[in-house]
């Protein structure tokens, strides 16, 4: 049941993706990882992979919660989303980036 709540909402991740802000995604990225994979391993990376990093360190702070716990954390951001203000909409999403 909880499998079949957990891939509906990674589908409607995949669909909103690009609506959503940075600090969503790495909330969506680290529930998605303890999720499926469980705690992070390996050494942090380095200040010149900073990409690698952020994702790291995003996953590293939920470390210790259950597979089940970030399942259903991440069924609850999903569901939680406000997708219909313009704050979110990609051309304001790029406005930002520009700025």
């Amino acid at each position: 049941m909880i499998e079949d709540q957990f891939a509906e909402a990674c589908a409607k991740v995949e669909r909103v993706y690009t609506r959503l802000d940075n600090t969503t995604v790495r909330k969506i990225y680290a529930y998605y990882k303890q999720a499926t994979v469980g705690d992070v391993k390996g050494k942090r990376p380095g200040v010149l992979r900073l990409r690698d990093r952020i994702k790291y360190d995003s996953w590293s702070s939920i470390s210790g919660m259950t597979m089940n716990d970030a399942m259903l954390a991440y069924i609850e951001l999903v569901d939680n989303f406000t997708l219909g203000s313009e704050s979110v909409s990609c051309e304001a999403r790029e406005a930002q980036l520009e700025r």
